[in-house]
This record gives C-alpha cells, sequence and structure tokens, in this order.
C-alpha cells in the first residue's frame, strides 16, 4: 500500500512538473513574442539601415496591436492555469500524503536509486537524440524531446536526493528533503529551475548566434561590389570609395555569345568562395576551361556579369579581336572595400542608381553582396531582440521561482544562533541554486545543436552568453544568500 502511494506521489509530481514547465515555455515564448513586436515598433528607425528602397521582410514579429492585447491575456491565462495547477497539486499531494510526517526511508533500495539514475540519464541523451534527427518540420522533435528531457532530469534529480544520508538534510536543516513527499517536491523544484535556467541560456545564446549569418555574408562572397555601368554619376561615386583592389575586365555581348579578354581573364582571374563545410570557406580561382562548365566556378562567373544567366556561350578572344566583334565595349569592375562594414550602405546605394539606370543591372543589384547584407543584417538584428525578449521573459520567470522557493525555504527556518542560520541559509540557498544549474548548463550545450539546422552555427562565440548568464546568476544568489537580513521575500 504504502509504495502504491510512492507511486502515485511521484507521478503526480512528475506531471505536474510537465504541465507547470509546458505552461511557463508556452506564455514565456508567446511573452517574449509580444514583447519583441513592441521594442521593434518603438526603435524600427534604430534597427532599419539607412539605405534606400529598404524593405524589412514582414516576419512573425510585425504584430498589429489587436494581436498584442490578445496575446497579453492568453499569457494572463496561462498563468492563472500554472496557478491553479501548482495550488491543486499540492492539496492532492497533501491528501494522498497523509503521512508526511512520517520520514521517508532514504538510502534504502540504493540498488534502485541507481538504475533510476541510469535510467534518468538514458532519458535525457535520448532527448538530445531526438533533437538531432533528420527533420521536415523545426517542431516535429520539440515534444517528445522535451518530455524525454524533463522527465530524465526529474528522476535524477529524485535518485541523487534519494541517494543522499539522512544526516546531511539535517545538516543544512532541510527538514522536507526527509520525507517522501520532499524529496519528489524538491526533485521537481530542481526540473523547473533547470528548465529556466536552460531556456533563458539558450535564449541568449541563440540571440547572439544570429551575428553569425551577417558575417557568413561577408566571407561567403569575395567581392564586395560589381560596377558594370561607366556613366559619369557612377564613376563619380566609384571614386568616393574607398577601395582595396579592383579588377577591370572588358567584354561585348551578341546573341548568343559573352566574347571576353583572355589575357586579362589570365593574367587577373576572377575569384570566388567555396563553402567546404560549415562556416569554412576557402577561396579558389576560376579556370578558364570552367568558364562554360555547369560548376560553381562557372556559375560564380556568370553572377558577376549582366545577362550572365541568359543561354550564351562565354567566349574568350585578343583585344584585337574584341575590336572586330560588332557592339560596343562594355565594362566589368570588381571592387573590394578597405571596410566593408563601413562603406557598404554608400555602395549599395551606388548600386541601386546603376539598376535604375538600365534593367540589364537589376539582378546585379538584387543578389548583390551588400544588398544580401542588408537583408540578412536587418532579420538577424528582429530575431537578436526576439532571442534576448525570452531571454529576459524566462529569466523573470527562473527569479519568480526562486525567490518562492527560498522565501518557503527561509519560512520553515528557526534559529537563535545568527551565526548558524547564516551558514545554514547560505547552504540551503546554494543547493537551490546550483544543482538546477548544473544540469540548465548542459542542457543548453546539447540543445544548442538542434538549431544547427537553421543557423550557420548554433554554437557562434557561444562562450560570451553563458558566462553573462553564469554572473548574472552569482550575483542573483549573492543578493539571496549575503543579504538576507534586508532581504524581503
Amino acid at each position: 500500500m504504502q509504495k502504491l502511494k510512492n507511486m502515485r506521489v511521484g507521478l503526480i509530481e512528475l506531471c505536474a512538473t510537465f504541465i507547470i514547465g509546458g505552461l511557463m515555455i508556452i506564455a514565456g515564448i508567446i511573452l517574449g513574442l509580444d514583447l519583441a513586436s513592441l521594442i521593434i515598433k518603438l526603435f524600427s528607425g534604430l534597427i532599419k539601415p539607412n539605405v534606400p528602397n529598404f524593405n524589412v521582410i514582414n516576419s512573425f514579429l510585425r504584430i498589429n496591436s489587436g494581436m498584442q492585447v490578445a496575446m497579453l491575456l492568453a499569457v494572463l491565462i496561462i498563468v492563472g492555469g500554472i496557478i491553479v495547477t501548482y495550488n491543486l497539486t499540492r492539496t492532492i499531494l497533501k491528501s494522498v500524503a497523509a503521512k508526511e510526517v512520517e520520514p521517508a526511508v532514504l538510502q534504502k533500495h540504493s540498488g534502485l536509486r541507481i538504475i533510476e539514475m541510469i535510467l534518468g540519464l538514458v532519458l535525457v541523451v535520448s532527448g538530445y537524440f531526438i533533437l538531432n534527427l533528420p527533420i521536415q518540420s523545426l517542431f516535429n522533435p520539440l515534444l517528445p524531446a522535451f518530455v524525454t528531457i524533463v522527465a530524465g532530469t526529474y528522476l535524477i534529480c529524485y535518485s541523487l536526493l534519494s541517494l543522499l544520508p539522512a544526516t546531511w538534510f539535517n545538516k543544512i536543516k532541510l527538514t522536507k528533503g526527509k520525507t517522501l513527499l520532499g524529496l519528489h517536491h524538491y526533485a521537481g523544484v530542481f526540473t523547473i529551475i533547470s528548465l529556466l535556467f536552460a531556456l533563458t541560456m539558450g535564449a541568449l545564446a541563440l540571440g547572439h548566434d544570429v551575428n553569425a549569418f551577417p558575417q557568413d555574408i561577408k566571407r561567403g562572397t569575395y567581392y564586395d561590389g560589381v560596377i558594370a555601368s561607366n556613366t559619369a554619376n557612377i564613376k563619380n561615386d566609384v571614386a568616393q570609395l574607398k577601395i582595396k583592389k579592383q579588377q577591370t575586365y572588358h567584354y561585348k555581348e551578341t546573341k548568343g555569345h559573352f566574347y571576353f579578354v583572355r589575357d586579362e581573364l589570365a593574367d587577373n582571374p576572377i575569384k570566388y568562395v567555396r563553402n567546404t563545410g560549415r562556416r569554412n570557406f576557402q577561396v579558389k580561382s576560376i579556370k578558364l576551361d570552367q568558364l562554360n562548365k555547369n560548376s560553381l566556378a562557372g556559375t560564380s562567373f556568370r553572377e558577376l556579369v549582366p545577362n550572365g544567366f541568359k543561354n550564351k556561350t562565354i567566349a574568350l578572344c585578343s583585344t584585337a579581336e574584341l575590336n572586330k566583334v560588332k557592339g560596343n565595349t562594355k565594362y566589368l569592375t570588381l571592387v573590394q572595400l578597405n571596410s566593408f562594414d563601413k562603406d557598404w550602405p554608400f555602395l549599395l546605394k551606388i548600386e541601386h542608381k546603376q539598376a535604375q539606370s538600365s534593367l540589364t543591372y537589376s539582378r546585379l543589384y538584387s543578389s548583390s553582396k551588400a544588398a544580401t547584407y542588408q537583408l540578412i543584417l536587418g532579420m538577424s538584428k528582429e530575431m537578436k531582440i526576439l532571442g534576448y525578449s525570452l531571454a529576459f521573459v524566462f529569466g523573470a520567470s527562473l527569479i519568480a521561482i526562486l525567490i518562492i522557493v527560498v522565501k518557503a525555504a527561509k519560512r520553515d527556518q528557526k534559529f537563535t544562533n545568527e551565526r548558524l542560520a547564516q551558514r545554514t541559509w547560505q547552504s540551503k540557498t546554494g543547493l537551490l541554486f546550483f544543482i538546477p544549474a548544473i544540469f540548465g548548463v548542459f542542457d543548453v550545450l546539447f540543445g544548442l545543436r538542434f538549431f544547427d539546422q537553421v543557423l550557420p552555427t548554433a554554437y557562434y562565440e557561444v562562450w560570451l552568453p553563458i558566462v553573462l548568464m553564469i554572473i548574472s546568476y552569482f550575483v542573483l544568489y549573492v543578493i539571496v544568500a549575503f543579504w538576507r537580513k534586508k532581504a524581503v521575500f
């Protein structure tokens, strides 16, 4: 009968952990989207680069006011559901565990506890494995991975607490830990805190990771700009650019051919960038025999030529032979700037003027390095705001949960010896803070691999958000642990 009661207590606590954790995630995502949309509306002038013809993608972050209000109401309803679930769970557990005052039989069946811990590890590893399976939709593996990781974390926490000696609980005066209900309670608390810690740190990391997109655009395209028009206005604007290197080629275009000067291409070969792996780029030169081949080199060459993708053959000739071909001689100038980060808006203006002068140059403008960089930069700024907004919301939820738990722990603590009380308080808050943080760090380091499928790399300078999160978390712990006399929870 007692074993059946124990199973019921554990099942109720586990289900409550799933429900509360899931509702917190949903509420955090909705509130994060709402907050990100509000920030983008308020500071859209700062987000949008000052360049002509700029069109930010009408993404899901562009939420109208009515939808924002509806999202806030949904969050309030979810928060109410969390409170009701928590209170209902406490009531049910009190009725089920009527003999809570009786201490749990700790360190008995230690073999079973070890099996539970191994099972928890298997579930956590399975969750990470599910996240990295090939998928058709990004949301397919999230639910099974969430269930297995949370269940595994709960089992690990419960089995570890069960293996601790009763004298250890007495030492830090964590009296609830000596009861069966207390073990399930702290296992659930540790699981929720570790989940929120991981979500906060993960959102910070993802908000920072989107910086990899613009960097890859710069590294993945060799030439900063293509100047094909030789009008006076364009030439004057180009003269104002701080150019590190430029290559100019002469050619003529007929109905079926592009005629280029062989010596110009041979003496100063055009280069392109080949992606040899995740964030690994290799610069290569285009060989003359590759110009008409259906290869990366041939495609890269045609991308630089106006009308380059028309069904025309690229022919090589001497300067004298080019002069005999009917038609006007055209120019193709490939430029590399001293500082692309500084001059790309002005370069984009030049390419925009060039496109307005002739439809022939419109493709060069729309697919240029500067235009692509502008688009990705705008998207990354919006996604960065979204990531940081989610981190703020999840972090606020984490702090709220910690305050509630610490307040409950403080209420149970009564000492006449102030020095003993301070030492016990620090041990108790350290336990509540750092055991879940350890699980959270592992969740982030392994869980971020899921986003390798949508980001250039999910670990772009990942040390920065992790260090920021750990420092903030440690400061919060110091405030709670060493400001005990003034802190009011």
